[in-house]
């Protein structure tokens, strides 16, 4: 019963794992408050409310992203930042 259940659990939610699996290694700080939104609307008693102001509470972040990339904070773009130079090892 319990191979079913993980079963079914990844053939419907494999892009929500995907996701989280992406923020937690961007931002554990996104990737907690992405888990933490998905927990309280999973157990609150009106879920159709609860998911349609997930998704709008989430949208707002999503296009704040889309057009203002910078503007989001706690978010790193790999590859988007200068690096440093630090001196060899053993020098």
């Amino acid at each position: 019963m319990g191979a079913k259940n993980g079963a079914w659990y990844v053939g419907c939610c494999w892009a929500l794992m995907a996701s989280l699996f992406a923020l937690g290694v961007m931002s554990i700080v996104w990737m907690a408050l992405v888990a933490g939104l998905t927990a309280v609307e999973k157990t609150l008693p009106w879920r159709r409310v609860a998911t349609y102001r997930t998704a709008a509470v989430l949208l707002g972040p999503g296009l704040l992203l889309f057009v203002a990339r910078d503007a989001v904070p706690a978010l790193t773009v790999p590859g988007a930042g200068e690096t440093g130079t630090m001196a060899p090892m053993g020098s």
